[in-house]
């Protein structure tokens, strides 16, 4: 048998070795895992037992971090990530995320009442959905 044809997709991996997964963020490794140590970047999944970061669960995340000119940015002369815990979730109400998905507001509402997609109440009243829920949803994983 002669060597293996080279994939001829071109699309990027989901899942991430650990330093795939801090070379994709921009990020050392040492912040990296100081970051997962904190809580502010999400733990691997473990396909056979190995440690496997999802893409999609890394973007929903880096949404969540201030930017550059943001009141809740933080002035660092160092190319470290300084990341601040902001005042409130990155989330979407129904009417942002129908703008999202080209659908009606309503189309949102009742995928929320159905349950497939999660989604809190703020307040009391307002509907919020999280963006990694949207995430994993447009990612076609299961609840």
């Amino acid at each position: 048998m002669g060597p293996k044809a080279a994939d001829t997709y071109s699309y990027p991996p989901r899942g991430l070795c650990r330093e795939a997964a801090a070379r994709y963020l921009g990020i050392p490794t040492e912040l990296f895992d100081d970051l997962i140590q904190r809580g502010q970047l999400p733990g691997p999944r473990f396909l056979g037992g190995t440690a496997v970061w999802d893409r999609h669960h890394l973007d929903a995340a880096l949404e969540v971090f201030p930017t550059a000119g943001s009141s809740s940015a933080r002035a660092s002369t160092t190319a470290r990530l300084e990341a601040a815990d902001p005042p409130h979730p990155n989330v979407y109400t129904p009417e942002t995320l129908a703008q999202r998905w080209r659908c009606s507001a309503n189309h949102v509402r009742n995928m929320v009442k159905r349950g497939d997609l999660p989604a809190f109440r703020s307040g009391g009243r307002l509907l919020r959905i999280r963006t990694a829920d949207v995430i994993s949803h447009e990612a076609g994983e299961p609840r």
